[in-house]
């Protein structure tokens, strides 16, 4: 357990070393303060309020979880695996202490830590943003913005782990980015044209939040939807870590 946990930290130092993470960090922050504040001036400009400070967050949220933090996935993927293969440096790693296992289990455990990271900061600014409107909102609304943006965390770890499977057939970077990248976009847009394909692609669920806002939840549909991120999830963690255990260094 313990060298799990300091592979894990050090797969964590690693990430934040890379200038990419930084700037997603930036980017996350700044964000929703600049898209805040334009909207609120804008909407005060015009006296009409096309979003409310109880929804730009989950507005914000929709924007983060389909376009911006599975582009963080993606390439957060690509570089643990794949980059390090072919930087050769994935063998230094695997020459100490520890089990393949552990390797792979670490890369992913640090994933799933900066996604919990950057949902916190994303909630974080989105709360300062709604600040910069008419009629904030009471506890509730603060409340649902965190069960929001809490849920989102499950699909977007999912979608992690589906990266780091799809990593393992590459040993460069930048083309397990693009096929993944190529994929997701395949997927959503296959989804839109044929309904049916939604039902069995973890991409369609990265707006899975908005089943736990609202009035009535729909406890028999997320009940679903998480037994089959579940199922995905294992399903891809296992895959990944048999290609990642059969491979050559």
């Amino acid at each position: 357990m313990h060298s799990l946990t300091a592979n894990v930290w050090n797969e964590t130092i690693k990430l934040a070393s890379k200038k990419k993470t930084i700037f997603f960090l930036a980017v996350t922050l700044l964000l929703p303060v600049i898209a805040g504040l334009l909207l609120a001036r804008f909407q005060s400009g015009i006296g009409i309020g096309a979003i409310a400070s109880g929804d730009f967050p989950i507005v914000m949220l929709g924007l983060f979880t389909s376009i911006f933090l599975p582009l963080f996935v993606f390439m957060g993927a690509a570089d643990v695996f794949a980059g390090e293969m072919g930087e050769r440096t994935m063998k230094n790693t695997l020459t100490r202490p520890i089990t393949r296992f552990k390797v792979f289990a670490s890369k992913q455990i640090a994933l799933g830590v900066y996604i919990a990271l950057y949902l916190i900061a994303a909630l974080l600014a989105s709360i300062l943003s709604a600040l910069f409107f008419q009629d904030f909102g009471g506890v509730s609304t603060v409340l649902t913005w965190f069960l929001a943006y809490g849920s989102a965390f499950i699909p977007l770890l999912v979608l992690s782990i589906a990266a780091v499977l799809l990593a393992q057939f590459f040993s460069s970077s930048s083309s397990a980015l693009t096929v993944s990248i190529l994929l997701y976009l395949a997927f959503k847009v296959a989804a839109f044209f044929i309904p049916q394909i939604a039902t069995y692609s973890p991409t369609a669920y990265t707006d899975w939040h908005m089943l736990w806002i609202g009035s009535s939840m729909a406890i028999g549909k997320m009940s679903s939807i998480f037994m089959f991120l579940t199922a995905c999830s294992i399903l891809f963690f296992t895959a990944g870590f048999y290609l990642f255990d059969k491979k050559e260094i």
